[in-house]
């Protein structure tokens, strides 16, 4: 079986985010995958991202896409949640304008706080057959409650630009956090979701994953035991 690793064109807001997708031969679906806020720590040895995620899906026989959403690694933009939400709708179109994508059953897995947008673009009409979870937060355990701390995480933990008039007043920013929460949008996802989180989450505690599943209408949850908060790193998961 060959991959092939073709471009992948998404513009979102005028935006050109960086995006890449991996084609097998005999592709059986379509997944695209999400990553959460980034940390201005240096990757653990031998991490290739989420392009070397998409590299095992494809060797399993699934186009997998991946991408940068705005501000985050080579994609251009200042973050904000709802520019995110917008992102991954862009993603999601762009993944199936795929030629080989064509009818294909299309998968979005989000980590952390790419689960939680990836809820919300559902919940707002996004046409997908499945949502994955990996470690996605029930409610921000931060930003809304504290605008300040919230624009300190991003520009010194997370390393993304912020837009100058936030940087003003970051309370209309902040806000839009209340609006995307993923135990409150998944009440209106109908088609399957699972929730996959590691039991010694120290980012987003574990009863987060609980509180997901029972909110939504179709939910799976899998608690993987001794698991930390980067699930995609962890052996096996990403074979469940």
């Amino acid at each position: 079986m060959s991959v092939r690793q073709v471009p992948l064109d998404v513009t979102s807001d005028g935006l050109r985010l960086a995006a890449g997708a991996y084609v097998p031969d005999a592709a059986t679906a379509l997944i695209v995958l999400l990553h959460g806020i980034p940390s201005v720590n240096p990757p653990e040895p031998g991490d290739e991202g989420y392009p070397g995620l998409a590299r095992r899906f494809a060797a399993a026989d699934w186009i997998a896409v991946w991408a940068d959403m705005r501000a985050r690694g080579r994609s251009p933009g200042h973050f904000s949640i709802e520019g995110w939400v917008r992102d991954v709708e862009a993603i999601v179109a762009g993944a199936r304008s795929l030629p080989a994508a064509h009818d294909l059953p299309v998968v979005v897995l989000g980590s952390s706080a790419g689960g939680a947008v990836a809820v919300e673009a559902v919940a707002r009409g996004m046409a997908v057959d499945a949502l994955v979870l990996l470690a996605a937060p029930a409610a921000w355990v931060s930003f809304a409650a504290d605008a300040s701390e919230g624009v300190r995480k991003i520009t010194e933990e997370a390393g993304m630009a912020l837009a100058p008039d936030v940087l003003q007043d970051p309370s209309p920013w902040a806000a839009e956090f209340e609006a995307v929460v993923t135990e409150t949008a998944v009440t209106r996802v109908k088609v399957p979701v699972l929730v996959v989180h590691g039991s010694a989450d120290d980012v987003v505690p574990v009863e987060h994953a609980h509180r997901i599943a029972e909110a939504a209408p179709r939910a799976h949850l899998m608690v993987v035991e001794g698991a930390p908060h980067q699930l995609r790193l962890q052996s096996g998961v990403v074979e469940l």
